[in-house]
């Protein structure tokens, strides 16, 4: 499938200016990568920098399309695409797809030119040759879903790549593949932590905390939100449509919630603690405002869902919240065996205390009158109430259930 000449380079070896042309522009260009990603560049501007940095080296390539791994349920592969100094981001427009054809085939360089019917028209426009690699990334080097570096070079010229041409897209692609996914990687470690462990706690473990009890104290408003009757809705429901109801109900609540600056703590069973941190206490009232805002917007999201044909048959999504404000503790809690970045304090102990009292009181939304001042919202009273593990009882407030 590849040109033999793509694959024995030794016909070079008789000519020195050759050996001395290769080596001379392997190495500055392997030097510009390895800037590039050592310098905190996008995987983008890094690509831009092989086109430009091949280009100066006298290999006219016109375009330049990358694809690889990525944490992205939307797209089996990252794409990216570099022609002449313009950068896309997006799917191949090609009638063939080669990267799949060489992943599946297991073919590490592909050479596709007009000789080669089976991919000739890969080919457009005035394009005349292209060759394309697959660089392999090991597990014990990258993250292990990402494994793969393919990257396909294409020219105009009218001879198509040059012997030596392509003898330095040879030794220049592993160099790119590394800076490349070493960008990429990093990257990919910071969703992945900002998926499992949120914005905060994410920072802080690439920051180096990741000792057990590295904790700080934190002011913050805090959240405990319940799915109503999930113990009733696990005796009615397939664990697929269980599991699935769950995750809509968070999603739909914890939106909102999200975008005003919340953060989730954790999910325990059907309940998720979120906090929004106040670091200058000059934003405290309306992060209390937004916070008791956003809590109703998600309560109004659940409702309009179960308004909504979809919901037929199925049981209603419902919550229960309780918000207080105070300071917690915030970093590594549990064991040395296994620990997890959460928040502990009084605050979190009074929110879902709340959260249960509403059950008892008919409402969906609880906070303490203190809170709600200094918030500026006005709502129910529901008087003085003792809440378990606490000695002072406290003024309670909130808004009454609109579901049955």
């Amino acid at each position: 499938m590849a040109n033999n000449d793509t694959n024995n380079p030794a016909h070079l070896q008789n000519v020195p200016h050759e050996a001395n042309y290769l080596t001379i522009s392997f190495l500055q260009i392997s030097q510009s990568l390895v800037d590039a990603s050592l310098g905190g560049m996008t995987d983008k501007e890094i690509t831009a920098i092989l086109g430009t940095s091949l280009s100066k080296a006298g290999v006219n390539v016109s375009t330049i399309e990358i694809a690889c791994d990525v944490v992205d349920p939307e797209a089996d592969l990252h794409r990216i695409r570099w022609h002449k100094g313009a950068l896309d981001v997006g799917t191949s427009e090609r009638p063939v797809d080669v990267f799949s054809n060489m992943l599946e085939e297991d073919v590490v360089t592909l050479r596709i030119d007009t000789k080669n019917s089976r991919f000739a028209s890969v080919l457009q426009g005035r394009e005349t040759d292209a060759i394309a690699f697959a660089n392999h990334l090991e597990p014990d080097i990258t993250i292990g879903f990402f494994d793969d570096v393919m990257s396909l070079f294409i020219t105009e010229e009218p001879a198509g790549f040059k012997p030596s041409d392509i003898h330095l897209l040879q030794l220049v692609t592993p160099v790119f593949a590394l800076a490349l996914g070493a960008r990429l990687n990093a990257s990919a470690a910071r969703t992945l932590l900002q998926t499992y462990l949120g914005s905060n706690a994410a920072t802080a473990m690439l920051d180096g905390r990741v000792s057990l009890g590295e904790v700080d104290e934190i002011h913050v408003i805090v959240l405990f939100c319940d799915l109503v009757d999930f113990t009733h809705m696990t005796e009615g429901l397939d664990a697929q449509s269980l599991i699935n109801n769950l995750n809509l109900f968070f999603e739909t609540v914890t939106r909102p919630l999200s975008h005003a600056g919340g953060q989730v703590s954790g999910y325990v069973g059907d309940g998720v603690v979120m906090f929004f941190p106040i670091t200058d206490p000059a934003d405290e009232k309306a992060l209390c405002a937004s916070a008791i805002n956003a809590a109703l917007e998600g309560l109004k999201a659940l409702d309009g869902l179960n308004e909504s044909s979809s919901r037929n048959n199925l049981p209603k999504l419902r919550a229960r919240i309780g918000i207080d404000i105070g300071d917690v503790v915030h970093g590594n809690i549990g064991s040395a065996g296994r620990f997890s970045f959460t928040i502990i304090g009084s605050s979190v102990n009074r929110a879902a205390r709340l959260q249960v009292l509403a059950k008892d009181l008919g409402a969906e939304l609880l906070m303490t009158s203190d809170l709600a001042d200094k918030a500026g919202i006005k709502c129910n009273a529901f008087g003085s109430h003792a809440l378990r593990g606490f000695d002072n009882p406290v003024d309670v407030v909130g808004f009454v259930s609109s579901g049955g």
